[in-house]
């Protein structure tokens, strides 16, 4: 029974006749996957992705205003050899739990997770109603152990014009980063929509959480407003500064002293300050914990005459982050 799906058990019980169907009990997602072999659904994506630009204004029919621009934007894998292509590879797994047993938890679903604490010390246990979408790489390497999802993140592109902004007529811009080029590998993503809003909302409006894993590998940037830029920068998880020193370069090593982690919850509820909407209804992030390390091994900065040299290196230690909220709303 393999082949059979869900869909086409439903058909065949609703053509069954009436008194055949009296003694049928109703079945939780996880025995009907017992049964179809369809437990949840896996997507694969192999894909590359680019815009020229993204141009934010705040322009209303009645009045324009200038605008931020974000110009050639692309991302996909790192091309750096072995199992990282030149494409962005994932496997998209999404699973809809019964929450009706105590096995309904992140490594049950092929989480990244390994264990059910989540990254922001809470506990991960998926209700009746919730989803869990976990994202993860479908390669694995030589030895045919999982890697990573890797992506290489590119902004500003041969044009050098990451980040500018420009005048309401376009007549006049102003470039202030260049250029951003980075090198991401991700070990964990997984994003939990709650039928519970769990930032303190309206409790039918539902919310995310997002726990997430992930390093950060040859970071180079230019910040013309400023002067200043970085080569080589890497992030990872605390207390792997040490790595991060020494690790190779394109190939995952950074991660061998652990990911740098996010845990946040996304949902509508109150602003802050209880004011500046009539309805409480704000777009609300709540951090509730980041942790890394971080190496700048070479940080430039302009001399006056057109050149620049750089001004030493910077290492941070057990970066954290907890316990931090954040409202968005516009004003009128």
């Amino acid at each position: 029974m393999k082949g059979l799906n869900k869909l086409a058990l439903a058909t065949a019980v609703a053509a069954a006749p009436f008194a055949a169907q009296a003694e049928l009990t109703a079945m939780s997602d996880q025995a009907m996957g017992d049964t179809t072999g369809q437990a949840g659904v896996t997507i694969e994506l192999n894909t590359q992705v680019s815009m020229d630009q993204i141009q934010y204004s705040q322009s209303t029919d009645s009045a324009a205003t200038g605008s931020l621009l974000v110009n050639n934007l692309s991302i996909g894998g790192m091309d750096s050899g072995g199992p990282f292509g030149e494409g962005l590879d994932v496997a998209i797994n999404v699973d809809l739990p019964s929450g009706q047993t105590a096995e309904d938890s992140l490594s049950d679903f092929g989480s990244k997770a390994g264990s059910d604490a989540g990254l922001g010390g809470q506990d991960l246990t998926l209700n009746d109603g919730d989803a869990l979408i976990s994202v993860q790489s479908y390669k694995t390497d030589a030895d045919g152990d999982a890697v990573p999802v890797d992506m290489n993140l590119n902004v500003g592109g041969t044009a050098n014009n990451a980040l500018q902004l420009e005048s309401s007529d376009g007549d006049s811009s102003a470039t202030l980063v260049s250029s951003i080029d980075m090198d991401v590998f991700l070990s964990q993503l997984d994003i939990i929509a709650r039928t519970d809003n769990v930032v303190g909302g309206d409790s039918s409006s539902g919310s995310l959480e997002i726990e997430a894993g992930f390093a950060i590998d040859n970071l180079n940037a230019e910040f013309d407003v400023a002067a200043v830029g970085l080569e080589g920068m890497r992030m990872a998880g605390a207390g792997s500064l040490p790595v991060l020193k020494g690790a190779a370069k394109g190939n995952g090593d950074v991660l061998g002293g652990g990911a740098a982690i996010v845990s946040m919850d996304i949902g509508q509820g109150q602003a802050l300050s209880g004011t500046g909407t009539a309805n409480g209804e704000t777009l609300r992030v709540n951090l509730d914990n980041f942790q890394a390390d971080v190496w700048m091994p070479t940080i430039n900065v302009g001399g006056g005459d057109g050149t620049t040299a750089s001004v030493g290196s910077v290492g941070i230690s057990n970066l954290q982050v907890s316990n931090t909220q954040m409202a968005i709303y516009g004003r009128e």
